[in-house]
């Protein structure tokens, strides 16, 4: 593990805590909270650190948690942070689960309502997590260990247990696995699957097809018991993360298949399309009976989600129901490990093309995504005071690109430069990029959900936005969201600061958000016909003093809206995600200090500078599509040609600027040619990133 990569971890830590060392374990836990959800290991958790005693003095503690409707799983963060290089001992791990999953517990029993303070946030969590069991909400726990520390060679594992009544898997995540995380081709490849536990031989399969040996594809007839155990056994992590984002932000339960589980077991088989799954390996016996699959590793369900969820749902519901008999269709796609990212995202896309899940909703490859990154490459942001550079702002669509692209500089004197032109600090993943439009977008209600389900949202609404008009989205749009960016992470480390936070810390993403998105709106009550000029931010790259004085007003005013003892919902976090936390701290009287002035445009400026962008992004669009249509390879225009479907203008286009290469097209025929690929690449003929 490089010395260099440890020493940034730490450092992201210092700068998330805002040099304070009171922030320090609550930034800790940020940090490896947002490296998990980068690494698509945990989603939308909940940072909250809360400490007191239990039963007998017992110390309890836990840093948040997160909550999957998809498998209907709790996850409870544990931590042990040592600030500098240390051993996690087995007997540390120990008390540090303990620690968290002795809070559930207590909470469960009543304990902790009774004997806590009431206004405590401790109670607040308490009582919230003693509903959520209560109701049976919960189907699974898994409580996850994090560490600055490394953990210790004699630990092998954490064995499961039942908390609170409720099966829970323990998992550790010291320095070492949090940095490997961050690699790209870091996926769910420890998830293995033994079919031999539930089936003597393995399950039984038909081969499909073996044409492409990275693609050997097999069809197989899965009980439903099996399926349910293993959703069980591994949750969500099964399913491919952009299909787990959208079952999470659409809700999961299928009327229909619980109905069809219900009344026509026999005939489930039937009716349900099944599901399309992908592995990057498989294990396979054959034999005089026939071939059978003994076990898969990698396995991800890219297609039947739904379908998977619904079936464990109904098993919950009653303790007398039964899915005996009943089973699932299976396509299993075996992917090259080294290929496995973009093969299960184009299956996913392909296997997804006929449900309610748009290309927006599931793929870093939707050209929103694809120019946001162009634009990032090329444009340079001013130099900030007192530097003598300027640096780009590195929008990141897919994981690891930052950290792939640096790599890919060689030797160490390179990757620096590299730094320089593109630091860490100004890397904006797509999910971020969705929290800053929407926190600025009055929707903080929406942000305070999660990052997965506020870009799910917003995948959607920029789908829409572009296919009405995609030259909205220009130089001027990146440059502002990269100015929201900037407020948003100036104000949060800002608020940190102040004493009204330090007093009574938490909440601070909420509080962020909401204060944001009130400046907005009181920018357009209170003075009409202004909006707030980001393009002087972006010169500058930071805020003026003026706003942030401003923006930390309106901060502690949401500090107290979302705190108040007389809000409708006890627990402030799950307040803020309400539409009605929203429209209710809207409509609070307020005034912004005059001297706000100074940092806003005219309307019919702010106008003009849309409709010059919009007049540069139609320009852009027609020499990036002559861009794009040169760049693509031989064999790619080769197997394009060989294809069906072509009208007699595209083949001589294609044989023209295509397979002759050299020859430059005109705007026009460059939009044909790049019509033409992105139809051979939905209909599979080619893939998406090869133009």
């Amino acid at each position: 593990m490089s010395d260099d990569l440890l020493a940034e971890l730490r450092n992201e830590i210092k700068i998330e805590a805002a040099g304070s060392t009171d922030f320090e374990v609550e930034a800790f836990a940020r940090v490896f909270a947002r490296r998990l959800e980068d690494a698509e290991q945990v989603f939308d958790l909940n940072v909250e650190a809360l400490q007191c005693r239990g039963p007998r003095g017992k110390r309890l503690e836990l840093l948040g948690y997160g909550e999957d409707a998809t498998d209907e799983s709790l996850t409870l963060l544990a931590g042990r942070f040592f600030g500098s290089d240390a051993t996690l001992t087995l007997t540390d791990a120990r008390d540090a689960l303990s620690r968290a999953t002795g809070f559930l517990e207590s909470a469960a029993d009543g304990w902790l309502s009774e004997n806590l303070e009431i206004s405590s946030r401790e109670a607040e969590y308490a009582d919230y997590f003693r509903r959520q069991i209560a109701q049976n909400s919960i189907s699974k726990i898994r409580a996850v260990l994090i560490t600055d520390g490394l953990m210790s060679d004699r630990i092998r594992s954490v064995e499961n247990d039942v908390v609170a009544g409720i099966k829970t898997t323990f998992e550790i995540w010291d320095q070492r696995r949090i940095l490997d995380a961050a690699k790209p081709d870091t996926r769910s490849e420890d998830i293995e699957i033994d079919f031999t536990r539930w089936l003597p031989h393995g399950l039984p399969c038909l081969i499909a097809g073996e044409g492409d040996s990275s693609l050997a594809s097999y069809l197989a007839v899965l009980p439903a018991k099996i399926l349910v155990d293993i959703f069980e056994d591994h949750g969500s992590l099964l399913l491919e993360s952009n299909v787990r984002t959208f079952l999470s932000a659409r809700g999961l339960v299928n009327r229909g298949i619980q109905e069809t589980l219900r009344d026509a077991p026999d005939r489930f088989l039937a009716y349900n399309n099944g599901l399309t799954t992908t592995a990057v390996s498989v294990d396979l016996d054959d034999a005089r009976r026939g071939t059978y699959i003994k076990s898969i590793r990698g396995w991800q369900i890219v297609n039947g989600g739904q379908t998977t969820a619904s079936i464990a749902h109904f098993l919950r519901a009653g303790r007398d129901r039964k899915v005996d008999g009943v089973s699932v269709q299976m396509k299993l796609v075996v992917v090259d490990p080294s290929e496995a990212s973009g093969v299960v995202h184009a299956v996913a896309k392909y296997a997804n093309s006929q449900n309610k899940v748009s290309g927006a909703d599931l793929f870093s490859t939707h050209d929103f995504h694809v120019r946001m990154e162009q634009l990032s490459r090329r444009l340079r942001a001013p130099a900030r005071e007192g530097q003598q550079y300027q640096s780009g702002w590195y929008y990141e669509r897919a994981r690891g690109q930052w950290e792939n692209d640096r790599a890919a500089r060689g030797n160490a004197s390179d990757q620096k430069k590299f730094e320089l032109e593109y630091p860490k600090s100004q890397r904006i993943t797509k999910t971020d990029w969705a929290k800053y439009a929407y926190s600025w977008g009055k929707k903080p209600h929406l942000v305070s959900k999660g990052a997965q389900s506020v870009f799910a949202d917003y995948a959607v609404a920029v789908d829409n936005q572009w296919e009405s008009d995609d030259t909205q989205f220009n130089d001027t749009y990146f440059r502002t969201n990269v100015a929201k960016a900037i407020m948003f992470e100036e104000l949060r480390s800002a608020v940190l600061k102040e004493e009204w936070y330090r007093a009574a810390p938490g909440y601070l993403a909420n509080i962020v958000t909401y204060a944001m998105s009130r400046f907005a709106s009181q920018i357009d009550s209170q003075y009409s016909g202004a909006k707030f000029d980001f393009d002087r931010v972006w010169q500058r790259q930071t805020l003026g003093d003026d706003t942030l004085r401003a923006l930390l007003e309106v901060a502690m005013r949401a500090q107290s809206h979302l705190t108040d003892n007389n809000r409708p919902q006890a627990n402030v976090t799950q307040w803020a995600k309400q539409q009605a936390c929203w429209d209710r701290f809207s409509k609070i009287p307020m005034h912004l200090d005059n001297s706000i002035e100074g940092q806003l445009t005219t309307a019919e400026d702010a106008q003009l500078a849309v409709i010059d962008g919009r007049k540069e992004r139609a320009m852009d669009n027609g020499f990036e599509a002559i861009q794009r249509t040169m760049a693509v390879g031989d064999s790619v225009w080769d197997a394009i040609f060989r294809s069906t479907g072509l009208s007699p203008t595209e083949s001589d286009l294609v044989k023209a600027f295509g397979l002759a290469g050299g020859k430059v097209p005109t705007e026009r025929q460059a939009a044909v040619l790049l019509r033409l690929l992105a139809r051979k690449a939905n209909e599979g003929v080619i893939g998406r990133d090869d133009y």
